[in-house]
């Protein structure tokens, strides 16, 4: 089948919608972000935006070769969102957690350390935010797509993802010092809100 460029282009945008939101909120909540590690924040969620559908689409032609029936790609269909909403959740309530032991430690005069994301929690977020993308290598699955097509698909997905996700995180970064003091509960609730909207849209 032909590439469809148009909705290979609506599709990378719908996908990267979350890495969006997920990066604003870190450069809120790091202000001092200097514009490498944003750089490099957003590689990573185009990295695993690209690889995510490359193993659905693994998965699928594992599935078709060996003859293993439609129920192990249901499966994965089924159990996707709920493992990206409890990824999520999980960051969304360490940061609020963090968040409020802050808050308690100005009201005490101890000094508070501004949050800065590790090269861990980059790759944990790229991994909780993406993960619903294997869902794509099963819609360009190898009944549809040969394996050059599906990689070019797939890398337009993770490209986009990384431009959309860049400028997120410098605009985040501009207004960061505006919104320092909430910055760790604005992405909190991020994150939840993200992880809950990825599981309504996977059982809806």
């Amino acid at each position: 089948m032909g590439i469809n460029w148009l909705n290979t282009f609506l599709v990378s945008c719908s996908m990267a919608i979350d890495c969006m939101s997920v990066g604003a909120a870190d450069a809120i909540n790091e202000p001092a972000m200097k514009k490498r590690k944003a750089v490099l924040i957003a590689f990573f969620f185009g990295l695993f935006q690209f690889l995510m559908p490359l193993i659905g689409y693994l998965i699928f032609y594992i599935v078709i070769h060996y003859g293993l029936g439609e129920d192990v790609t249901n499966t994965l269909d089924r159990y996707i969102p709920w493992i990206a909403f409890a990824l999520l959740s999980f960051l969304g309530i360490k940061s609020i957690v963090s968040w409020i032991l802050e808050r308690r430690k100005e009201k005490t005069g101890e000094e508070v350390e501004a949050p800065v994301l590790s090269i861990g929690g980059i790759i944990f977020q790229a991994i909780a935010t993406s993960i619903d993308a294997l869902c794509i290598g099963f819609v360009y699955s190898p009944l549809e797509y040969d394996f050059g097509p599906a990689i070019l698909i797939f890398g337009i997905i993770g490209g986009v993802t990384f431009l959309l996700a860049l400028l997120a995180l410098l605009l985040g970064r501009k207004i960061g010092d505006k919104f320092e003091r909430w910055a760790g509960l604005i992405a909190g609730v991020a994150f939840i809100a993200i992880g809950l909207k990825i599981l309504l849209e996977g059982i809806l």
